[in-house]
């Protein structure tokens, strides 16, 4: 089933709002996170016990050359993680 939740309804935000109150420069930050959390929370909802989104090499390659461009290695060692969270 398709559920769309806005970041409004889960987080009493939405990204326009987070952007102009922190401004442009580390709303990736706060985007990437958001959804990856709001992913979480509606699976959740729906009752899911997995999450499968598909990224190609571009994707990978952009992320990793991003992190590498910003010198952030802990982030550079998460973006190459396949999976998150645990079986169970």
């Amino acid at each position: 089933p398709l559920k769309i939740l806005s970041f409004q309804e889960l987080y009493g935000w939405s990204m326009d709002a987070i952007v102009s109150h922190i401004g442009r420069r580390n709303n990736c930050t706060f985007c990437g996170v958001f959804r990856r959390q709001a992913l979480d929370r509606g699976a959740t909802l729906l009752g899911a016990d997995k999450i499968v989104t598909g990224h190609n090499g571009d994707d990978i390659a952009e992320t990793v050359l991003l992190n590498v461009l910003r010198g952030d290695a802990p982030r550079l060692q998460r973006c190459t993680q396949v999976t998150t969270g645990q079986e169970g």
